[in-house]
């Protein structure tokens, strides 16, 4: 039997799971997501997997004998910090900094919000902090921006601000966080050799996480917050992997659970620094479309991603994945590097209300999720959301949903009492509006927030997950991308792209490294010095961890890192660097002319300055081992029209203010080298791809959906 790779992307919504083989063929199962159990959503997408390559649930009890690698991605994490039921933490902090949590950054208060709000304080708000002041001891002591200790740490007050926590308060959780420990660890290890002390001492064992170790970068607040998540949410996420792993072994799995970083690498459940992976829900598809644009040839991708909670957006460039080193997470910003992703909550569960203040349509962003869902699901939900609407206009079908398996009904006379009736319009013009402000607000989001600063016309938009084909067309609009895409597999992408990435692990580390066109050459080698030191110790720190999670040396391979910008410029870029020591006037000359030609491929020559002048402001090493990834098989075309088993009838979709006719089509039985004219329904298990009649879909080698103007 084949050896198979199982990967997962657990949402706010949906549970996909996808099964590949060793051929890259692969099938996709969907569930509700379950949040209090993560493994029963895990299981049932499993389970429906397996039926769809005909092994029953009877048949498939020995099945994970033969699976290879099992990947979780989703929303552990987030939800313990979303639900406030991870460990009682408290903090020990530099004296005069106890409410470096609560207090946070003025900034955060309106993370992902509009210019409308930000513009207006009555919507900024501070979050409720993971660490109340109560539960913050401060410690005297001080270490400057050099490294240098100017006051030395009064240890009595580390001991007696660990035993009041761990005895008097009785907290779970203990974060150590002292100013500039990133740049001099000495304090902080220190206090931790102490705390470790008191905790022998009275016979009780709590977490303990120390900021050097979690995030040894600048940014004080952001470092705190990374070290605070860590302490209060990794334990208790870990317990909802080891229950997915515990139902996996149940059916012969022999390998640890892997789960996926959110910068994009997979590592073991059982890897200490989990915060990493509290992200790693919309990773896979970009780690997805970055395998995708290496087939197809096109470096820069828009990857939007539809799911029924939440709109996820973020723009490959040149070939590189953006990260975000100082990414927002549930108003909080973390020193925790992520892929670039920004997200709206609007989805295929979003909510419609009229606000009865104005009798105007309010969409979200809360979203009725898997569970209860939408109201023709009849769970519970009594208030209409987008896929109502979707099925109202006739674009979904009543016998298709989640394939047929989940019987529902329209729900017109809830939609006309809760949205139409108070806006005093006909139900189906008011359903087409809602969806109308959907696929705006997606468009905005797109167009007016990610991609300002970049043209259009060299990007490719790529539309995935479970409503992407939907909706992908309408947020498309009429601007002039290169190019609009999508794939068969939609609904289940992210977890596809999970089963695309390596092994890995990351470290950052922060630097100042300033280099001017009026230094001699080995003052400039001087200077760089830092970068060389700190990428020695980093990898060196990552082949003993890979090392130790059973990797021989052999398979590890390491890239290093710079984040460089022209000196006196607000933004810098990741580049990959060439060498891997900085000795000579040629390596440092490499280094150089590796920033300057990627910062022209991602930007323009114009916006280089003239002056000679580099910074450098934090490296990273990353160390990877090679997995077996899914292929994209490449197929022999067929004929432009469809075979006659494909079309399965015609049905109403009202658009545009009147009832039209729409081809439906059965998207498994498509294949390459097809193309479709609009107006047209094309139907999948996990998804369904509405195309406009103005629009056009041709099929390519690849089996991608490559979707034009008819008038192009």
């Amino acid at each position: 039997m084949s050896r198979y790779l199982v990967a997962c992307d657990a949402g706010g919504t949906m549970t996909d799971v996808i099964i590949v083989d060793e051929e890259g063929r692969s099938v996709i199962g969907k569930a509700p997501t379950s949040p209090h159990d993560e493994s029963v959503g895990y299981m049932e997408s499993f389970w429906e997997a397996l039926e769809y390559m005909g092994i029953s649930q009877e048949e498939g009890q020995d099945f994970g004998k033969h699976i290879e690698t099992a990947i979780y991605t989703g929303t552990s994490m987030l939800n313990t910090v979303i639900n406030m039921n991870g460990y009682k933490t408290g903090i020990l902090v530099t004296k005069g900094f106890e409410d470096i949590i609560a207090q946070g950054r003025g900034s955060q208060t309106f993370i992902g919000a509009q210019w409308s709000e930000i513009t207006h304080m009555q919507y900024r708000k501070h979050r409720i902090p993971l660490v109340p002041s109560a539960l913050a001891r401060g410690v005297t002591e001080r270490i400057d921006m050099f490294g240098t200790p100017v006051i030395p740490m009064y240890e009595h007050e580390v001991r007696q601000g660990a035993r009041e926590l761990i005895v008097d308060e009785e907290v779970e959780a203990i974060a150590i966080i002292f100013l500039q420990s990133y740049v001099n660890p000495m304090h902080e290890n220190r206090a931790e050799e102490i705390c470790r002390e008191v905790m022998q001492e009275v016979g009780r064992e709590v977490v303990l996480e120390v900021s050097n170790k979690v995030a040894p970068t600048m940014r004080e607040i952001s470092r705190a917050n990374a070290t605070v998540v860590q302490a209060y949410a990794s334990d208790p996420a870990r317990k909802q992997l080891y229950r997915i792993e515990e139902e996996l072994v149940k059916t012969g799995y022999q390998h640890s659970l892997k789960t996926v970083l959110g910068y994009g690498g997979i590592t073991n459940i059982r890897y200490p620094r989990l915060f990493e992976a509290a992200m790693s829900g919309p990773v896979g598809g970009l780690m997805g479309a970055q395998y995708l644009s290496s087939v197809i040839g096109e470096e820069n991708i828009v990857c939007s991603d539809v799911g029924g909670t939440s709109f996820d957006a973020g723009a490959i460039t040149a070939g590189v994945l953006p990260i975000d080193r100082e990414p927002g997470f549930q108003d909080m910003y973390v020193n925790v590097p992520m892929l670039g992703i920004t997200s709206i909550g609007a989805g295929t569960g979003t909510y419609i209300r009229v606000d009865p203040q104005t009798n105007r349509i309010k969409l979200g962003p809360d979203s009725a999720g898997g569970t209860p869902g939408p109201t023709f699901m009849e769970a519970g939900n009594t208030t209409p959301t987008i896929n109502d609407v979707n099925l109202l206009l006739g674009i979904l079908s009543e016998t298709n949903y989640l394939g047929g398996k989940v019987k529902i009904n329209k729900s017109y006379k809830l939609f006309k009492e809760k949205v139409s009736d108070p806006l005093g319009m006909e139900v189906y013009e008011a359903a087409e509006t809602c969806l109308e402000l959907l696929n705006v607000m997606m468009r905005e989001h797109l167009v007016q927030s990610l991609m300002v600063g970049h043209d259009l016309r060299e990007y490719v938009l790529l539309g995935y997950g479970g409503g992407g084909p939907l909706h992908l067309l309408g947020y498309a609009g009429d601007y002039p991308w290169k190019a609009v895409c999508t794939v068969p597999h939609a609904g289940g992408f992210s977890a596809w792209g999970g089963a695309c990435m390596d092994y890995s692990h990351r470290r950052h580390k922060s630097v100042g490294a300033v280099i001017t066109p009026d230094l001699d050459d080995a003052t400039k080698l001087a200077y760089l010095a830092p970068v060389a030191s700190s990428w020695n110790a980093l990898e060196a720190e990552l082949r003993e961890e890979l090392k130790g999670e059973g990797f021989s040396e052999d398979q590890i391979s390491v890239e290093r890192v710079v984040y460089m910008k022209y000196y006196g410029q607000l933004d810098d870029v990741e580049v990959e660097s060439p060498v891997d020591k900085i000795d000579s006037v040629g390596d440092m000359n490499a280094l150089i002319k590796g920033f300057e030609d990627l910062y022209a491929r991602m930007f323009t020559l114009a916006a280089r300055p003239d002056i000679g002048a580099y910074h450098i402001t934090e490296v990273c090493v990353v160390a990877k081992v090679a997995t077996v990834k899914p292929k994209l098989r490449k197929f022999e075309l067929a004929s432009k029209e469809p075979a006659k088993e494909a079309y399965k009838t015609s049905r109403p979709v009202f658009m545009r203010g009147k009832w039209q006719d729409a081809d439906i089509w059965e998207m498994e039985k498509l294949v390459p080298g097809n193309e479709i004219d609009g107006l047209a329904v094309i139907e999948a298990s996990n998804t369904t791809l509405l195309v406009p009649p103005e629009w056009h879909v041709r099929i390519d080698e690849f089996d991608i959906y490559w979707i034009t103007r008819k008038d192009a």
